[in-house]
Protein backbone atom coordinates (compact mmCIF):
# COMPACT_ATOMS: atom_id res chain seq x y z
CA UNK A 1 0.00 0.00 0.00
CA UNK A 2 1.08 3.59 -0.59
CA UNK A 3 1.48 6.21 2.54
CA UNK A 4 -0.46 8.92 1.47
CA UNK A 5 0.64 11.29 4.79
CA UNK A 6 3.42 11.36 6.49
CA UNK A 7 3.40 10.89 10.48
CA UNK A 8 4.59 13.26 12.89
CA UNK A 9 5.41 12.56 16.38
CA UNK A 10 5.32 14.88 18.96
CA UNK A 11 7.62 13.14 21.53
CA UNK A 12 9.80 13.34 24.38
CA UNK A 13 6.62 13.11 27.16
CA UNK A 14 8.64 11.40 28.51
CA UNK A 15 11.41 10.13 26.80
CA UNK A 16 10.31 5.82 27.58
CA UNK A 17 6.91 6.54 26.00
CA UNK A 18 7.39 7.77 22.52
CA UNK A 19 10.17 5.24 22.11
CA UNK A 20 7.18 2.56 23.20
CA UNK A 21 5.00 4.73 20.67
CA UNK A 22 7.10 4.00 17.86
CA UNK A 23 7.28 0.04 18.75
CA UNK A 24 3.36 0.19 18.59
CA UNK A 25 3.89 1.79 15.09
CA UNK A 26 5.25 -0.66 13.84
CA UNK A 27 3.24 -3.40 15.40
CA UNK A 28 0.14 -1.11 13.88
CA UNK A 29 1.41 -1.89 10.28
CA UNK A 30 1.89 -5.09 10.25
CA UNK A 31 -1.54 -5.74 11.75
CA UNK A 32 -3.46 -2.66 9.34
CA UNK A 33 -1.36 -2.93 6.39
CA UNK A 34 0.16 -6.32 6.80
CA UNK A 35 3.72 -4.62 6.32
CA UNK A 36 6.43 -7.37 6.48
CA UNK A 37 9.27 -6.11 4.73
CA UNK A 38 12.14 -2.95 6.21
CA UNK A 39 9.83 -1.00 2.70
CA UNK A 40 6.52 -1.80 3.75
CA UNK A 41 6.73 0.00 7.10
CA UNK A 42 5.57 3.25 7.02
CA UNK A 43 7.87 6.69 7.11
CA UNK A 44 7.54 8.90 10.03
CA UNK A 45 9.28 12.37 11.88
CA UNK A 46 9.56 12.62 15.80
CA UNK A 47 10.66 15.58 17.75
CA UNK A 48 11.43 14.83 21.12
CA UNK A 49 11.82 17.52 23.28
CA UNK A 50 11.88 16.31 27.36
CA UNK A 51 12.27 20.05 28.24
CA UNK A 52 8.67 20.73 27.84
CA UNK A 53 7.01 20.89 31.21
CA UNK A 54 6.07 18.66 33.04
CA UNK A 55 1.79 18.33 32.20
CA UNK A 56 0.22 17.42 35.58
CA UNK A 57 2.26 20.27 37.22
CA UNK A 58 1.11 22.95 34.78
CA UNK A 59 -2.61 21.92 35.03
CA UNK A 60 -1.96 22.23 38.90
CA UNK A 61 -0.01 25.66 38.24
CA UNK A 62 2.95 23.82 39.70
CA UNK A 63 4.93 24.43 36.50
CA UNK A 64 4.76 26.44 33.11
CA UNK A 65 2.91 26.50 30.31
CA UNK A 66 3.76 23.35 28.34
CA UNK A 67 2.13 24.70 24.88
CA UNK A 68 5.07 26.68 23.66
CA UNK A 69 6.98 23.57 24.18
CA UNK A 70 4.58 21.16 22.43
CA UNK A 71 3.79 23.82 19.56
CA UNK A 72 7.66 24.22 19.03
CA UNK A 73 7.74 20.22 18.18
CA UNK A 74 4.95 20.54 16.12
CA UNK A 75 6.78 23.24 14.02
CA UNK A 76 9.87 21.04 13.85
CA UNK A 77 7.65 18.66 12.55
CA UNK A 78 6.30 20.47 9.95
CA UNK A 79 9.64 21.26 9.10
CA UNK A 80 10.35 18.06 8.30
CA UNK A 81 7.80 17.60 6.06
CA UNK A 82 5.03 15.87 8.31
CA UNK A 83 1.56 16.06 7.15
CA UNK A 84 -0.57 15.27 10.77
CA UNK A 85 0.62 14.91 14.00
CA UNK A 86 0.21 12.34 16.95
CA UNK A 87 0.82 13.55 20.93
CA UNK A 88 2.52 10.51 22.62
CA UNK A 89 0.95 11.87 26.22
CA UNK A 90 -2.65 11.60 27.67
CA UNK A 91 -2.03 14.43 29.95
CA UNK A 92 -0.36 16.99 27.08
CA UNK A 93 -4.39 16.57 25.51
CA UNK A 94 -5.15 18.94 28.43
CA UNK A 95 -3.95 21.27 26.30
CA UNK A 96 -4.78 19.91 22.87
CA UNK A 97 -7.46 22.53 21.84
CA UNK A 98 -5.25 24.96 22.16
CA UNK A 99 -2.77 23.64 20.26
CA UNK A 100 -5.44 22.83 17.45
CA UNK A 101 -6.19 26.56 17.10
CA UNK A 102 -2.27 27.19 16.29
CA UNK A 103 -0.76 23.52 15.11
CA UNK A 104 0.48 24.11 11.49
CA UNK A 105 -0.63 20.28 11.53
CA UNK A 106 -3.83 18.32 12.02
CA UNK A 107 -3.95 16.88 15.22
CA UNK A 108 -5.30 12.91 15.69
CA UNK A 109 -6.46 12.51 19.10
CA UNK A 110 -5.61 10.02 21.56
CA UNK A 111 -8.52 10.61 23.91
CA UNK A 112 -11.34 10.34 21.35
CA UNK A 113 -9.66 7.04 19.50
CA UNK A 114 -9.88 5.35 23.36
CA UNK A 115 -13.59 6.60 23.72
CA UNK A 116 -14.42 5.08 20.69
CA UNK A 117 -13.24 1.99 21.14
CA UNK A 118 -14.19 1.75 24.99
CA UNK A 119 -17.92 2.44 23.64
CA UNK A 120 -17.08 -0.79 20.74
CA UNK A 121 -16.32 -3.34 23.64
CA UNK A 122 -18.36 -2.11 27.11
CA UNK A 123 -21.32 -0.14 25.53
CA UNK A 124 -22.95 1.32 28.30
CA UNK A 125 -20.80 0.13 30.31
CA UNK A 126 -18.85 1.38 33.26
CA UNK A 127 -14.47 2.48 32.20
CA UNK A 128 -12.18 2.42 35.09
CA UNK A 129 -9.37 4.73 34.56
CA UNK A 130 -6.24 5.00 35.38
CA UNK A 131 -4.05 7.90 34.64
CA UNK A 132 -2.41 11.28 35.92
CA UNK A 133 -3.91 13.17 38.66
CA UNK A 134 -4.04 16.52 36.15
CA UNK A 135 -5.87 14.06 34.10
CA UNK A 136 -8.51 12.50 36.32
CA UNK A 137 -9.14 16.06 38.05
CA UNK A 138 -9.65 17.72 34.52
CA UNK A 139 -12.15 15.30 33.30
CA UNK A 140 -10.29 14.93 30.21
CA UNK A 141 -11.14 11.43 29.92
CA UNK A 142 -14.43 11.49 31.56
CA UNK A 143 -16.52 13.82 29.06
CA UNK A 144 -15.58 12.18 25.95
CA UNK A 145 -16.57 9.30 27.58
CA UNK A 146 -20.09 10.10 28.84
CA UNK A 147 -20.42 11.73 25.89
CA UNK A 148 -20.90 7.88 24.25
CA UNK A 149 -22.71 7.05 26.99
CA UNK A 150 -20.63 5.27 29.44
CA UNK A 151 -19.65 5.73 32.92
CA UNK A 152 -15.99 6.98 34.30
CA UNK A 153 -14.71 5.89 37.37
CA UNK A 154 -11.16 6.57 38.76
CA UNK A 155 -9.32 6.17 42.20
CA UNK A 156 -11.16 9.50 43.46
CA UNK A 157 -14.12 8.13 43.48
CA UNK A 158 -13.44 4.83 45.67
CA UNK A 159 -13.19 5.38 49.40
CA UNK A 160 -9.63 6.88 50.32
CA UNK A 161 -9.18 8.25 47.00
CA UNK A 162 -6.71 10.47 47.24
CA UNK A 163 -4.53 8.32 49.16
CA UNK A 164 -4.85 5.30 46.41
CA UNK A 165 -4.28 7.68 43.47
CA UNK A 166 -1.02 8.90 45.02
CA UNK A 167 0.36 6.00 46.70
CA UNK A 168 -0.79 3.46 43.64
CA UNK A 169 -0.75 5.34 40.75
CA UNK A 170 1.08 8.44 40.67
CA UNK A 171 4.18 7.06 42.79
CA UNK A 172 4.65 4.78 40.13
CA UNK A 173 4.22 7.01 37.52
CA UNK A 174 6.70 9.66 39.02
CA UNK A 175 8.31 7.88 42.54
CA UNK A 176 7.70 8.65 46.07
CA UNK A 177 6.26 11.49 46.98
CA UNK A 178 8.31 13.48 49.68
CA UNK A 179 8.23 17.30 50.68
CA UNK A 180 5.67 17.77 48.60
CA UNK A 181 6.23 16.56 45.59
CA UNK A 182 7.45 13.45 43.76
CA UNK A 183 11.28 12.80 43.62
CA UNK A 184 12.06 10.49 40.18
CA UNK A 185 12.81 6.85 40.27
CA UNK A 186 9.05 5.81 38.92
CA UNK A 187 8.53 4.54 35.29
CA UNK A 188 9.37 8.25 33.78
CA UNK A 189 12.85 7.37 35.27
CA UNK A 190 13.64 3.77 34.83
CA UNK A 191 10.80 2.67 31.91
CA UNK A 192 8.69 0.59 34.52
CA UNK A 193 9.43 -2.15 36.93
CA UNK A 194 7.96 -5.34 38.95
CA UNK A 195 6.88 -2.82 41.82
CA UNK A 196 5.10 -0.32 39.78
CA UNK A 197 3.27 -3.05 38.02
CA UNK A 198 2.29 -4.56 41.56
CA UNK A 199 1.13 -1.27 42.41
CA UNK A 200 -1.02 -0.62 39.33
CA UNK A 201 -2.54 -3.69 39.70
CA UNK A 202 -3.75 -3.23 42.79
CA UNK A 203 -5.49 0.36 41.59
CA UNK A 204 -7.15 -1.80 38.80
CA UNK A 205 -8.35 -4.12 41.25
CA UNK A 206 -10.17 -1.99 43.18
CA UNK A 207 -11.18 0.15 40.22
CA UNK A 208 -13.29 -3.63 39.38
CA UNK A 209 -14.29 -4.64 42.96
CA UNK A 210 -15.34 -1.38 44.09
CA UNK A 211 -16.18 1.20 41.16
CA UNK A 212 -17.48 -1.48 38.74
CA UNK A 213 -15.38 -1.32 36.08
CA UNK A 214 -16.17 -3.18 32.95
CA UNK A 215 -13.01 -2.58 30.69
CA UNK A 216 -10.18 0.22 32.10
CA UNK A 217 -8.14 2.43 30.12
CA UNK A 218 -4.25 2.41 30.97
CA UNK A 219 -4.82 6.71 30.54
CA UNK A 220 -0.95 7.74 30.83
CA UNK A 221 1.94 6.60 28.17
CA UNK A 222 4.07 5.19 31.15
CA UNK A 223 1.56 2.88 32.36
CA UNK A 224 1.49 0.16 29.78
CA UNK A 225 5.66 0.54 30.45
CA UNK A 226 4.92 -1.32 33.10
CA UNK A 227 1.14 -2.94 32.74
CA UNK A 228 1.60 -4.88 30.01
CA UNK A 229 -0.97 -7.35 28.75
CA UNK A 230 -4.62 -7.14 27.24
CA UNK A 231 -6.39 -7.51 30.56
CA UNK A 232 -5.48 -6.85 34.40
CA UNK A 233 -7.92 -7.32 37.34
CA UNK A 234 -10.04 -9.85 35.12
CA UNK A 235 -10.66 -6.86 32.71
CA UNK A 236 -9.84 -5.71 29.10
CA UNK A 237 -6.96 -3.09 29.73
CA UNK A 238 -6.98 -0.28 26.73
CA UNK A 239 -3.98 1.07 25.40
CA UNK A 240 -4.67 4.29 24.16
CA UNK A 241 -1.32 4.42 22.64
CA UNK A 242 -1.91 1.12 20.79
CA UNK A 243 -4.82 2.48 19.41
CA UNK A 244 -3.58 5.67 18.94
CA UNK A 245 -0.58 4.37 16.61
CA UNK A 246 -3.13 1.88 14.75
CA UNK A 247 -5.53 4.98 13.74
CA UNK A 248 -2.52 6.84 12.82
CA UNK A 249 -1.44 3.95 10.44
CA UNK A 250 -4.81 4.19 8.98
CA UNK A 251 -5.04 7.97 8.45
CA UNK A 252 -1.33 7.36 6.68
CA UNK A 253 -2.70 5.28 4.21
CA UNK A 254 -5.80 6.85 3.67
CA UNK A 255 -8.08 3.92 5.27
Amino acid sequence: MRQRRLIGIVGGLGPFAHIDFERKLLAAASEVIGARRDQEFPQWVLSSLPQTPDRTEAYFGEAEDPTPSLSRSLERLRGAGADFAVVACNTAHLFLERLRAESPLPIVSLIETTADEAARIAPGGAVGLLATSGTLRSRLYHEPLEARGLRAVSPFDLEGGETLQRRKVMEPIYGPWVDGRHQGGGIKTDGGSPRARALLEQAAGRLVAEGGADVLVAGCTEIPLALEGAEVAGRPLLDPARLLAAAAIRYAYGL
